[in-house]
């Protein structure tokens, strides 16, 4: 099965190869670290792709798709516990 990360890295890779140099993406996410580039489970991803409140489906990247915001609440509650803890 495919996971949505998988989707999701294709179409972008896809999306990117058609785009000239210049305006390629040059970080390379493999860079950034494991506590910064927090993720969902693929199981919560696809529960929350399935309940989406959202008409349209919208880009992960897209700051009003309800993955993004569930890992910012994530992302938010795992710094809060950091600094508290």
């Amino acid at each position: 099965m495919t996971t949505l990360t998988d989707i999701v890295a294709r179409g972008q890779a896809a999306y990117e190869a058609t785009l000239p140099a210049y305006l390629k993406r040059q970080d390379d996410l493999e860079s950034i670290p494991s506590h910064i580039n927090l993720t969902l489970t693929d199981e919560r991803q696809r529960e929350i792709c399935l309940n989406c409140p959202l008409a349209d489906c919208v880009d992960v990247k897209d700051a009003r798709c309800p993955i993004r915001i569930e890992q910012r609440r994530a992302w938010r509650e795992q710094n809060r516990r950091r600094t508290n803890g």
